[in-house]
C-alpha cells in the first residue's frame, strides 16, 4: 500500500475531476442551482416564522396569519421538492462520473505491461478501481455540492443575523474559533482512520484473491 497520502485538498486534482462533469454540464448547473435555492428556502423559513410569531400572532392579525402561513407552506413545499431533485441528480451525476472514470482507468490498466501486475498487489488494484472510485462519486453526491450549500447557508444566516442584531450576532460568532479548532482535529482523525480502512480493505482483497487462487492450484 502506498504510504503517500497527499494533501487534504489538491486544487489541480480537483480541477481535473470537475472536468469529468463536462458531458453532464446541464445536470451540474441544475444541481448547483438547486443548492442555491435550498439556501434561499432555508433562510426564508425562519424569517417568515418570525413574522408570524411577532407580527401576525402578536398583533392578533388573522389575515396576516393566514397569508404568511400559506407562504410558509409554499416555502416548505419548495424546499422538499428541490431537496429531492438535489439528492437525485447529485447522486446521478456522481454515478455517471464514476462510470466514465472507471472506463478510463480500465483502459489505462489494460495498457500496462504484465510486469506491472506481477509486482502490484491485487488488493491495491481492486481498491483503486472500486473503493476509490466510489469515494470520487461521493464528492458530488455528498461532498462538493453539500459543502457549497452549507457555506451559502452560513453566509446568508450570518448576514441576516448581523443585519437584525449585530451585537447578538457577534456573541454567537465568538464560539466559531472553538468550532473551527474542533473541526480541524476531527479532520485529522478522519484522515488517519480513512487511510487505515483503505489499507485494511486492500489487504483483505489481496488475502481473498491469493487464497482463492491457491485453492485452484492445490486442487
Amino acid at each position: 500500500m502506498d504510504k503517500e497520502t497527499g494533501k487534504a485538498f489538491d486544487y489541480k486534482l480537483f480541477k481535473r475531476l470537475i472536468a469529468q462533469t463536462r458531458p453532464y454540464r446541464l445536470t451540474f448547473y441544475g444541481v448547483a442551482l438547486s443548492a442555491i435555492l435550498l439556501t434561499f428556502f432555508a433562510v426564508l423559513t425562519p424569517y417568515i416564522l418570525r413574522i408570524i410569531i411577532d407580527d401576525a400572532i402578536g398583533n392578533k392579525d388573522m389575515d396576516a396569519l393566514f397569508w404568511f402561513s400559506l407562504a410558509m407552506l409554499g416555502v416548505l413545499f419548495g424546499q422538499v421538492v428541490f431537496q429531492l431533485l438535489f439528492n437525485y441528480y447529485a447522486n446521478w451525476l456522481g454515478e455517471s462520473v464514476i462510470k466514465d472514470v472507471r472506463i478510463l482507468l480500465f483502459k489505462r490498466m489494460m495498457g500496462f505491461r504484465m510486469k506491472y501486475f506481477d509486482n502490484s498487489s491485487i488488493g491495491l488494484l481492486v481498491t483503486r478501481a472500486v473503493a476509490d472510485m466510489q469515494r470520487i462519486g461521493e464528492i458530488f453526491s455528498q461532498g462538493f455540492f453539500m459543502i457549497v450549500s452549507d457555506l451559502l447557508k452560513m453566509v446568508a444566516a450570518a448576514s441576516i443575523m448581523l443585519f437584525m442584531n449585530w451585537k447578538l450576532a457577534l456573541m454567537v460568532f465568538a464560539i466559531l474559533p472553538i468550532i473551527l479548532y474542533a473541526t480541524r482535529l476531527f479532520q485529522k482523525g478522519m484522515k488517519v482512520a480513512f487511510i487505515e480502512v483503505r489499507a485494511q480493505v486492500s489487504n483483505l482483497n489481496s488475502f481473498v484473491q491469493e487464497r482463492l487462487t491457491g485453492m485452484k492450484i492445490v486442487q
